[in-house]
């Protein structure tokens, strides 16, 4: 299939690039539904309100308006894909999904799980109960001759795919074999009750490999180098923010002798807090320690999605920088962990002497929002548009940017040099309507675009 080059925005012909982590492909066939068809997407929500499933529905011009940036995508940047895994049926959802979408694709293997619990030789004797027994037994059982248990990171293009190659960060801030194993090894000996052991297990999630970026070329003739650069990242969410900062780094030092247009798109996991594992199992295994809990309601994360880690893995106190990790903190008083790993990307030269474009142009805004990497991400009132979203139990819906879309085109010091805007991102939208559109969501992080025209736009900004 032919590059849709779409201009919607009246920039001209653009290529329009959407990142989204899609939590495993748990709900593949409603994001195929999303992404190929509005009115049966639109159909089902309705149907969905009407017989009181969903109580809650955009508007159909809004949505339909974030199914076109999705459905219009020349590029897709995908985190948390599996392959071969029980929870999503055993499919390869990046193939399942490139052949719906006619479009070529690149897998890239973040991890391979090796836990009993996901390889089916869990053993559950520790729970008494025979009736619990066996439905967990039932509940963690796998086909052996279909699992692969790989899970990773993809990229979608309408342009042909080129130099595709995975660079694992050097820095792994946390050691997901090694350090799940030795959590297991501790706590199953502080632990007697066999309710206690079984929370523990199903909270270890023991895998090999680690955090990297899946890199590939497209060939793009309207552009002087005719190629531009994508960097699909996933950056670590058990560490501090130091140790994404360091993964952020190394990254930049990688890309630093690059000429030509380059996006560097994913999920960066800018929590603003320690995400360091221990602690947070333990309150989890604590609160969760009814087997029979897992056995009726716990499906999702018992087959490994970990919705109750992320619940209690971002709990703040404050919930100042939840939505604009980019913001001045007051040293001492009220820090912004993430800052500097924003100052970083902002005062970061590429050897050519451009820079990743942190502009933002109310006349670039698809809400006339200007501020910080407006222009590529799409402000709110205050703050970002949020991407990740949990339900709590306890308090209120926590709500965080953590997926962003970061771009090198022709920008040097001088914003409104020749060809400043070419390639230059605008109308970031933040596809939340459309994730949440349906009873259930179809992942815990909503979708982002960012539209990046191929000439010099003759709408542009003049700010610096």
């Amino acid at each position: 299939m032919k590059p849709l080059r779409p201009d919607l925005n009246g920039t001209g012909p653009s290529l329009r690039l959407v990142q989204w982590n899609i939590e495993r492909g748990l709900e593949l066939d409603d994001i195929k539904l999303l992404m190929t068809d509005k009115k049966a997407f639109l159909a089902k929500v309705h149907s969905e309100v009407a017989t009181g499933k969903d109580i809650k529905k955009p508007t159909d011009d809004e949505l339909s308006k974030q199914m076109d940036s999705l459905q219009s995508a020349d590029v897709i940047i995908l985190n948390e894909l599996d392959w071969g895994m029980k929870r999503t049926n055993y499919q390869a959802v990046v193939k399942e999904l490139a052949d719906t979408l006619k479009m070529n694709w690149a897998y890239g293997v973040e991890f391979v799980e090796v836990d009993p619990k996901v390889l089916g030789t869990q053993s559950f004797s520790n729970v008494k109960n025979e009736t619990e027994r066996k439905e967990l037994e039932q509940l963690f059982s796998v086909d052996k001759n279909l699992v692969l248990g790989l899970h990773g990171t993809a990229i979608l293009s309408r342009y042909p795919l080129r130099d595709v190659k995975l660079v694992p960060f050097k820095h792994q801030a946390y050691d997901w074999y090694s350090a799940e194993k030795k959590y297991g090894a501790i706590e199953a000996g502080k632990r007697k009750g066999a309710s206690l052991l079984f929370g523990e297990e199903i909270v270890r999630e023991v895998r090999r490999g680690g955090r990297t970026n899946l890199i590939a070329t497209l060939d793009i003739p309207d552009l002087p180098e005719q190629r531009v650069t994508l960097i699909a990242t996933h950056l670590e969410n058990r560490t501090t923010p130091k140790g994404r900062i360091e993964q952020a780094e190394e990254l930049l030092d990688m890309i630093r002798p690059i000429s030509n247009p380059l996006v560097v798109a994913g999920d960066m996991n800018t929590t603003g807090m320690d995400g360091s594992v221990l602690n947070i199992k333990s309150a989890v295994v604590k609160k969760l320690n009814s087997p029979t809990f897992w056995a009726t309601q716990g499906v999702k994360y018992a087959t490994g999605v970990g919705f109750v880690m992320d619940a209690v893995t971002f709990t703040f106190k404050s919930t100042k920088f939840q939505s604009d990790p980019t913001a001045s903190g007051v040293p001492l008083l009220a820090p912004n962990p993430e800052e500097p790993f924003f100052d970083q990307l902002e005062k970061y030269r590429f050897d050519d002497g451009t820079r990743l474009d942190f502009r933002g142009d109310e006349e670039l805004s698809v809400n006339h929002r200007d501020g910080t990497l407006g222009n590529s991400n799409e402000r709110a009132s205050k703050g970002f548009v949020t991407t990740f979203s949990l339900p709590r139990t306890l308090g209120a819906k926590g709500k965080f940017k953590l997926d962003w879309i970061f771009v090198k085109a022709y920008l040097k010091e001088d914003s409104a040099s020749p060809d400043s805007y070419r390639f230059a991102p605008g109308f970031a939208r933040t596809l939340d309507d459309a994730n949440e559109a349906l009873a259930e969501p179809l992942s815990d992080h909503a979708a982002i675009s960012v539209d990046l025209p191929l000439v010099q736009p003759a709408l542009l900004g003049t700010k610096k």
